[in-house]
């Protein structure tokens, strides 16, 4: 009989990288496309934008949180994932601060 291996972490639903990663992109590039084709930015598009710019904020957000996590978890995991984190990282931040400074700006007016 020969066993099989279990993995070293079980897989877990919900809320992950690579769900945030998706959903942040295409609420991202959905602001952005909006941004372009809204000159003047009447009120029917103001409150759109508003909502695409959060959710892509809270998405890369959320993985900045989601892989502090998995750092301060399970520590260094080998020198393999170093590249995909500091990628996740370069991604959050891609999401999470444009789309915080376009709500600053366009949310005062």
């Amino acid at each position: 009989m020969s066993r099989r291996r279990q993995p070293l972490h079980p897989i877990r639903q919900g809320w992950t990288v690579k769900r945030a990663t998706g959903i942040g992109v295409v609420a991202g590039f959905a602001a952005l496309v909006l941004g372009l084709f809204a000159p003047g930015w009447p009120a029917a598009l103001r409150l759109p934008f508003l909502l695409l710019s959060g959710v892509a904020a809270a998405c890369g957000l959320s993985i900045l949180w989601i892989t502090a996590v998995d750092r301060l978890r399970y520590g260094r995991r080998g020198e393999r994932l170093v590249p995909l984190r500091v990628f996740d990282v370069a991604l959050a931040l891609a999401l999470a601060l444009p789309s915080l400074w376009a709500l600053g700006v366009f949310g005062d007016r």
